[in-house]
């Protein structure tokens, strides 16, 4: 684990805001320099020292978390230990939420308290940003916690460009110091297929062949085994993987493995029942594979012309009394998450697949920037949503406005990640109440190498981090800016590449030292762009 070197109302509120800053300004000055920041910071003077008789201490529920904490900075677990401990307990935590914590330090050592599991582990990361390691010293301080959005999360598209267990182990780990809480693996798409599953062995012989760059690169899959360790790593730090299937489009790599499902245009084709009875297979094996309650199946930029040519499309339209392609594409999402919820899982789709209706329990990713009326919608049809934008979400789109753009020619900037998604004016706060969370997207088309995929996480999922756990009236991008700074000078120092604003085109040169950015795209071009 890294060292972090890490509105009478308008009187009323300005008080407020002075009282934050105050607060942000004298833990900065106590050398706090906590990502993300945290709803309440009181300093205190002095410090705990950790020396060799320092252990830690759990109450049985956060065994697990104790011992990894133990395992970061080098100390061992005892039970009972009274002083000159590390302690996380439920005692005192009946009222703080599921994800929450207060953390004190005193003289005597520190006091992790919480109600849950999570909320523990997200008090031990806190802790281990302030310790300083030169030292082995922890600032007496008393912490109250707790995050803003309950869906914090990044999403890696594995399909265009793989990327190995070793390397989403790494990147797991980064989430967990920074308190996000969901991995999204876009596992399928149209350049391959990056799972096994038991029943079709072909589409890991075939269907993981090739990549964006390279269609004949040699077949790259994760194996079940590979999963479940990706699976469990993430579940110790509090992190559910969620897969993605993507269907009805972005089928190519399955449909060139098996032709039979193939409907034209980058489809599964909707009117066989061939092609439900494997994508159902399929999802059953995910099921199976992955414990998380979510199954993400996609459902975005399907193109259905080669529907309205073929004739068992029309037959299929006709027996069920359908008019025209696109709500054929309705009946097949409404038909797949039907499935996923018969077998008790929830059921996430991109933004499109508001047209279609499905059952209330279905959660919307809002991915279209330019169509806030996909937000509202969802919303006021009563579903859950995360917050996804190209603007500021996409991590595959520049950060830096000297680099040469894609796609929508949007910059997405540290400080426009730190501000977050732009919610509409005319969303009520009761419907606000049901986003989720938010979650950024790391599109992998132009990214085709390890520092490559590091320097464009690093450092906007810090952003994104703070901007999911702290609350609006915390924020200032000033401050999380000056904390960043130290971050990014380690991370240098870690050969972790990262973008650096000071440095914008000596940070890029060495994560692509001879790779050239693609040429400016289409605002129209497909993938998400």
């Amino acid at each position: 684990m890294m060292k972090k070197t890490g509105t009478g109302m308008f009187m009323k509120n300005l008080l407020i805001i002075v009282s934050l800053a105050t607060s942000a300004l004298t833990a900065s000055a106590a050398g706090l320099d906590l990502i993300p920041w945290p709803a309440k910071v009181q300093p205190e003077p002095g410090q705990f020292t950790i020396n060799q008789q320092t252990v830690v201490t759990a109450d049985a529920p956060f065994a697990a978390e104790a011992a990894l904490l133990a395992g970061d900075i080098h100390l061992k677990t005892a039970a009972g230990a009274k002083a000159n401990r590390i302690r996380l307990t439920t005692q005192g935590a009946e009222a703080l939420g599921e994800e929450a914590y207060r953390l004190e330090v005193d003289q005597q050592g520190a006091t992790i308290h919480a109600h849950s599991p999570a909320g523990a582990f997200y008090g031990c990361q806190t802790l281990a940003q302030l310790l300083e390691p030169k030292t082995q010293t922890i600032p007496l301080v008393k912490i109250e916690d707790a995050p803003r959005y309950a869906w914090r999360g990044l999403m890696l598209d594995v399909s265009r460009h793989f990327f190995d267990q070793p390397t989403i182990l790494r990147l797991l780990d980064w989430m967990a110091d920074y308190k996000l809480n969901r991995f999204h693996i876009h596992l399928t798409d149209d350049q391959a297929w990056r799972m096994e599953i038991d029943k079709y062995p072909e589409l890991t012989r075939t269907g993981a062949r090739g990549n964006f760059t390279d269609t004949n690169a040699p077949a790259r899959f994760f194996t079940k085994s590979e999963m479940r360790e990706i699976i469990r790593y993430a579940a110790q730090r509090h992190i559910v993987v969620v897969p993605e299937i993507d269907m009805p489009g972005h089928a190519s790599a399955a449909t060139r493995t098996f032709p039979q499902l193939d409907g034209g245009v980058k489809t599964y084709n909707p009117a066989s029942e061939a092609t439900y009875d494997f994508l159902q297979n399929v999802l059953l094996d995910v099921m199976q594979t992955f414990p998380s309650p979510w199954i993400h199946f996609g459902g975005d930029e399907v193109n259905t012309s080669g529907w309205g040519k073929d004739a068992a499309a029309a037959e299929k339209m006709r027996a069920e009394g359908l008019q025209k392609p696109q709500q054929l594409e309705g009946y097949f999402v409404r038909r797949m998450t039907q499935f996923i919820s018969q077998h008790h899982h929830t059921p996430m789709g991109w933004d499109e697949i508001v047209a279609a209706k499905p059952a209330t329990n279905t959660v919307v990713f809002w991915w279209r920037h330019n169509k806030p009326e996909m937000l509202e919608q969802a919303l006021a049809g009563g579903y859950a949503v995360v917050l996804s934008p190209r603007s500021p979400c996409y991590f595959d789109y520049p950060q830096d406005k000297s680099y040469p753009q894609i796609g929508w020619k949007i910059c997405n900037t540290p400080e426009a990640v730190y501000g977050g998604p732009k919610i509409p004016a005319s969303i009520s706060p009761a419907l606000r109440k049901n986003i989720l969370g938010v979650e950024a997207c790391v599109w992998t088309e132009h990214i085709g190498s390890v520092p490559y995929l590091e320097f464009m996480i690093m450092p906007r999922m810090v952003a994104l981090a703070e901007m999911a756990w702290t609350a609006d009236g915390q924020r200032d991008f000033g401050n999380f800016n000056a904390r960043l700074k130290p971050l990014v000078a380690q991370y240098q120092q870690l050969g972790i590449h990262s973008y650096d604003e000071n440095n914008p085109e000596g940070s890029l040169r060495e994560a692509r030292p001879s790779a050239k950015l693609p040429a400016t795209a289409s605002a129209t071009s497909a993938s998400h762009q």
